[in-house]
């Protein structure tokens, strides 16, 4: 399996790499891809590193703009870098939510706060490798929207994005999900 990047990102990527961490490409991106259509966005969440230790490596490729502090987010050149993180539920609102960063979440962990299966996969471009803990591809396929797990009920915004999702790529709600 080959994702094609763009020639800019793969010199970042070693970078990473290099410093001893590990960048996944996360997401949506992964999903397009495996629908045959090329990724809308590129967010990559790295594994092993500090929020500076991202800015610093970023930094040396160009403008590093910490746009998501908060959520662990540097943007290079478009690109969506982040990382692994912890959330969990602290009031009633869609943002009451608490943000721990952990060098050593795994990505099993990390792929579990995300909110549907079809979006709960990496991709390693340095192995060429698809990582898929929850059934994501399998639901893909199968045309099925599924909940990551029972983390989605956190955050009420979920309910709108898995009916825009099930419109745009014509799935079923899983009963459960549902």
């Amino acid at each position: 399996m080959h994702l094609p990047l763009p020639d800019s990102v793969a010199p970042v990527l070693r970078s990473l790499r290099e410093a001893g961490f590990q960048p996944y490409l996360a997401g949506g991106g992964v999903r397009d891809w495996l629908l045959g259509q090329p990724p809308k966005d590129l967010d990559f969440e790295v594994y092993g590193c500090s929020y500076g230790q991202l800015e610093a490596i970023l930094s040396r490729h160009g403008r590093a703009d910490l746009v998501g502090k908060s959520f662990g987010v540097v943007k290079l050149a478009g690109i969506d870098f982040s990382l692994p993180r912890r959330e969990s539920k602290t009031g009633s609102h869609h943002r009451d939510f608490s943000t721990q960063f952990d060098p050593s979440i795994d990505p099993r962990e990390a792929c579990s706060r995300r909110d549907f299966t079809i979006n709960a996969m990496l991709y390693d471009p340095h192995a060429g490798e698809l990582l898929d803990f929850y059934g994501g591809e399998r639901d893909l396929r199968a045309h099925i929207l599924r909940a990551t797990s029972r983390a989605f009920i956190e955050d009420p915004l979920r309910v709108l994005r898995g009916m825009q999702f099930a419109c745009r790529f014509d799935l079923e709600v899983d009963p459960d999900t549902a």
